[in-house]
């Protein structure tokens, strides 16, 4: 059953590689050594994509932060470890220039002069959730003012005169 299934989830191509394998075992392990391999080019692959992971104005930061913590996780699993500094560091130097100003609050203001990862993290969710709310506030005070606007122009439409009727 579970042969079955992963191989329903194999291109063909991968298909030749594994058909003399029958059971999920040892299809698992086969998988495993192709393509999970701890060789140098798939670290120096991961490092190469950890080094040009940078955040993008728009997008969700709990996703950019998912990204570049699983490609960390991977490089520890195949035994490559950084200081948990260093990933601090990193998060924060993958930021764009509009992050400016965290990045050198966090710098000057880390616990015990230290930026860890979870610190950055936890900064950086902070810090979205207030830009979302500061644009969201910047935004409805702009339908509040164009509706005013709106408003008074209604109101002066007839020269901000009311016609007096004689009785």
């Amino acid at each position: 059953m579970v042969y079955g299934y992963i191989c329903q989830w194999v291109n063909d191509n991968v298909l030749n590689h594994i058909a003399n394998d029958t059971h999920a075992k040892t299809l698992w392990d086969k998988l495993e050594t192709l393509y999970a391999s701890k060789s140098r080019n798939n670290k120096l692959f991961l490092l190469k994509q950890a080094m040009n992971l940078r955040y993008k104005e728009g997008t969700s930061i709990s996703d950019y932060l998912s990204e570049f913590q699983g490609c960390f996780d991977q490089l520890s699993s195949m035994g490559v470890k950084f200081e948990d500094e260093i990933l601090g560091l990193w998060l924060l130097n993958a930021l764009p220039d509009s992050w400016e100003n965290l990045r050198v609050t966090l710098t000057n203001f880390a616990p015990s002069g230290v930026v860890t990862m979870d610190f950055v993290k936890t900064t950086i969710l902070n810090e979205e959730v207030r830009r979302q709310t500061q644009q969201a506030s910047s935004s409805q005070a702009e339908v509040l003012v164009t509706e005013n606007r709106g408003r008074g122009r209604d109101k002066n439409q007839d020269g901000g005169h009311r016609s007096k009727s004689k009785h």
